[in-house]
Parts: C-alpha cells; structure tokens; sequence
C-alpha cells in the first residue's frame, strides 16, 4: 500500500510540474501620452446651470468660456485615468479625479482648463 501512494504522489508531482501557469490577462495600459483625446468636465451653477466644457489632452493649459459662477464640476470620465483641473476667476484650482464632484469654494467663474492622464503607480 505504501508503495501505491508513494508513486500516486510522484505521478501528481509530476504532473504539476509540466503544466505551466497561464498569466493573469492584463487590463490596457494605461498610456500617458494619448494623441488627439479630450477630457471633459460638467460645470454646475445656481439655479440648475450646467454647462460642458471639453479639454484636448495635449499637456496645455487651455482658456474656457463659462458664462457664470460655477459652484461644482463633474469629471465623467469613470473608471479611466482623465484627470482635469480647472481654474477660476478669483484664483480657485480644482482638481478632479475621474467619476468625481468637487465643489468650488468659494463659486466663481471658471477661465482655464488643463486636461491629464494619470497612470496608477
């Protein structure tokens, strides 16, 4: 009997040995320096105002035209690495990450915008 589970034993050592694992699948990449993409933000103000703005990703600063005071942004880029900054009249910087809100303290006009992808570490 020893000698049954003795080379039961080595059969399956064995065959453990040749099969070679299968690599996990991987995710995209994420790629730092997209050509010809965009990012874009929702801008909300008082009473229901909303206004989209879209940022091309091409690591410059861009002017956006908002007509009003903007009291939260919406980055609807969910589950991607699109992170956008937007920058106000009286010198707020709100940063927002993807499927995020931020709020803009104080509300104010919203001038600049700069479009990044940011790759996890």
């Amino acid at each position: 009997m020893k000698t049954i589970n003795t080379s039961i034993i080595l059969a399956f050592l064995a065959a453990i040995a040749q099969t070679a694992p299968t690599p996990a699948p991987q995710s995209e990449p994420c790629n730092p320096n997209p050509h010809g993409r965009s990012c874009g933000a929702i801008l909300y103000g008082a009473a229901g105002v909303s206004s989209t703005v879209s940022v091309l990703l091409d690591f410059q600063v861009h002017t956006i035209d908002v007509p009003f005071s903007v009291s939260q942004i919406y980055n609807p880029d969910e589950g991607q690495f699109e992170v956008i900054t937007l920058y106000g009249i009286d010198g707020s910087v709100t940063k927002v990450n993807p499927g995020a809100t931020v709020d803009v303290g104080p509300p104010q006009v919203q001038t600049k915008a700069f479009c990044q992808i940011v790759c996890p570490s």
